[in-house]
Formats: C-alpha cells, sequence, structure tokens
C-alpha cells in the first residue's frame, strides 16, 4: 500500500468513527443508556442547544440524568434522526455539521417536533472520536408551539 492509500485510509476510517460516534450520541440517548451517551463527550465539551449552554461532563451528566423525566418518559419513541454529515479532519480536530430532524410517535401517527442542524467540533484522545463542542441550531424560532413542547418544562436560559 503506498502513502496516499494509506493516508485516504485514515481519513475514510476517521470518517466513518465520526459517523459511528453521532449515531452512538443518536441511539444512546433515544434508548436511555445515558452513561454511554455521556461517554460520547470530552470532559472539557460544551453543548449548545434547546436554550442550553452546558459546559463539561458533569453539566452534561446532569442533563442526562434529568432526560429520562424531562423528555424521554413525556414523548413516546423519541428519535433523533441525523442526516447529511459533512465532516473535515485535521489531525486529531475535526468540525462536522449535519442535518436533524427529532420525532415522536403519537396515537396520531409519528410527529416531527423540530428539525434543525448540529454543528460539531471533535476531538480524539487515546485513539477515540468525541464531541468538543456540539451547537444545535432549531430550524423553527424557539417560541414556536412546536419547538416549546419539545424543550423541558424548566428551560434555563443562556448563560
Amino acid at each position: 500500500m503506498n502513502m496516499h492509500t494509506s493516508t485516504t485510509l485514515s481519513v475514510l476510517e476517521d470518517r466513518m468513527a465520526i459517523e459511528a460516534l453521532i449515531s452512538h450520541y443518536n441511539q444512546s440517548l433515544d434508548e436511555g443508556h445515558y452513561a454511554q451517551w455521556v461517554d460520547c463527550w470530552s470532559d472539557d465539551a460544551i453543548l449548545d442547544g434547546l436554550g442550553r449552554y452546558l459546559v463539561g461532563r458533569a453539566q452534561i451528566q446532569a442533563f442526562a440524568d434529568a432526560y429520562e423525566a424531562t423528555y424521554r418518559s413525556r414523548l413516546h419513541a423519541l428519535r433523533h434522526y441525523t442526516v447529511n454529515i459533512l465532516t473535515q479532519i485535521e489531525g486529531d480536530t475535526a468540525r462536522s455539521s449535519s442535518y436533524l430532524q427529532l420525532v415522536t410517535t403519537t396515537a396520531r401517527g409519528v410527529q416531527i417536533l423540530f428539525t434543525g442542524r448540529y454543528e460539531d467540533q471533535l476531538v480524539r484522545r487515546g485513539g477515540r472520536w468525541q464531541f468538543a463542542r456540539r451547537t444545535l441550531h432549531q430550524d423553527m424560532p424557539p417560541s414556536s408551539p412546536t419547538a416549546m413542547a419539545a424543550a423541558a418544562p424548566s428551560n434555563p436560559s443562556k448563560s
């Protein structure tokens, strides 16, 4: 294998690992595997979205601890669908963007809670990719009835 082929394979492996991280984020959160979800984040990560600005794993863990009562128990079969993932890798850091559709299933059928776009900054530590920062940009204004229905009863303002 020549140097170019090796570099190309390395980039493809990194992209696949980042896409797997994004999928793991979605599925672990949707299925209530919160320890696995928190493990997607670096220790000093930032989660910015839904009116929250969380810094560090402790605040992200607190969000995960409240997620069951705040979201999953209220919204049946809550699912995150992430598509159109574009990633640029530079060594042990990367930037990624993707589209999000958050849906739930009700007696009336599938309901789209909101759509949006993620902007991610990722870091590779110990051979694993993790989120260093994840920002959610909702397509709907945060004050729209659909977006408000998806938000937690107590929605602390952004710091």
